[in-house]
């Protein structure tokens, strides 16, 4: 589906009969009691919006990390069954994504979309558009994301090497100061239980192997380990956002059985494509440091590795996926498809809220993302006929 705005530059030279009314659902929740955080409360959820208008229960909850203290919450649902949500793949966990920071509400859905399109081995949250009313109010425009947990991922849950892990410090350069993200649970194991198998020894290994062992049996054996086709995919999935944020945490670090290697999957894309994790417009002006993962680090000492990596993008740009007019055409369709319900959305919202830098509107700040790209791009085309 193309829209109208393919044959603009920017969104914002559109007139309002070019924008397009895209049909979004609206799940209406209902619930008894204030949404607390990290605390379930049973709910009930009305599809509308849809052929067949629907009621499921289940428990809410609100959740989030920095993004827990903006006016806008994001929630997390656990439905009672198993359900195929607006078409998405079948699930029971799901979370609805606020998308506070991030005005044009693409920065996940592109960035999930396009590192699946990439390789149909590399799993990425699958998203789609909703509005959300809570006990019939309208909250906002929402991304309504996957869970990315045992079911999503694929994993063999009777499989003793299989594991989920959700930002290990497995990347960082020094390990021995980093920060426990859960008490308990240094690097955040999802799958399994840790206190069925405690897997976070296996993180440490892995981190001192990638950062002291040999040269030449980093190059004969990091193969093996890591599936290098989605770390190269991950890899230019982090140079084309600029997403300096995602290099070592913003990740889930996951494998499937014992016959498969570690794969990772993107998340958190909200500081990406134009904006720094605190919403300041970086155009790249600050690119990224790639060197901040020992793994990336010693992976492009290797020139088996970037030559593999230089021909990737090479490829990816030929057929039409990461070149520029590929890019901006992906962020101008769904722009133009969702620009009444974001437009609708920031009635509720402000535009100058404390947490933005600037007071721009929808169109101004899709404007920003078209504008990186041209930009972005560039640097790397230049960074690539030179590696």
């Amino acid at each position: 589906m193309c829209f109208s705005a393919c044959k603009k530059e920017n969104i914002s030279e559109l007139s309002s009969s070019e924008i397009d009314v895209y049909p979004i659902p609206t799940l209406n929740i209902l619930y008894d009691e204030d949404i607390p955080i990290d605390n379930k409360i049973e709910m009930s959820m009305e599809i509308m919006g849809t052929n067949n208008d629907t009621i499921y229960f289940g428990n809410i909850e609100r959740r989030g990390g920095f993004s827990i203290g903006f006016e806008k919450h994001s929630y997390e649902i656990d439905l009672e069954t198993d359900v195929p949500l607006t078409n998405l793949p079948e699930d029971d966990d799901w979370i609805l994504n606020a998308n506070y920071i991030d005005k044009t509400f693409l920065r996940h859905v592109v960035s999930y979309d396009l590192f699946r399109s990439m390789n149909p081995t590399n799993e990425a949250s699958h998203t789609t558009y909703v509005n959300v009313e809570l006990n019939n109010e309208y909250n906002g425009l929402y991304v309504l994301m996957e869970k990315l947990d045992k079911s999503s991922l694929e994993i063999d849950d009777d499989d003793p090497e299989a594991f989920i892990f959700k930002e290990p410090h497995i990347f960082k350069q020094d390990y021995a100061t980093s920060i426990a993200q859960g008490q308990d649970n240094f690097n955040q194991q999802i799958f399994p239980k840790i206190t069925v198998s405690d897997k976070n020894d296996l993180i440490a290994e892995l981190n001192n192997y990638i950062a002291t062992s040999e040269d030449i049996d980093f190059s004969n054996n990091i193969g093996s380990i890591f599936d290098i086709d989605n770390i190269i995919d991950w890899h230019l999935l982090l140079l084309i956002s600029n997403n300096n944020d995602g290099i070592v945490k913003n990740f889930y670090l996951y494998k499937k059985d014992a016959s498969t290697p570690m794969r990772v999957s993107p998340w958190d894309y909200d500081h990406s494509f134009g904006r720094d994790g605190d919403n300041e417009l970086n155009l790249d002006t600050r690119p990224l440091d790639i060197n901040k993962s020992i793994l990336f680090k010693r992976l492009l000492n290797l020139p088996w590795y970037k030559t593999i990596l230089k021909d990737r993008w090479l490829f990816l740009n030929q057929t039409q996926l990461l070149s520029v007019d590929a890019l901006k055409n992906r962020c101008l369709n769904l722009s133009t498809a969702i620009a009444n319900h974001a437009n609708r959305n920031f009635e509720n919202w402000s535009l100058d809220s404390e947490w933005y830098y600037d007071d721009n509107n929808f169109l101004e700040e899709v404007d920003v993302v078209l504008e990186f790209i041209e930009i972005r791009h560039a640097r790397l085309a230049s960074y690539f006929e030179n590696l």
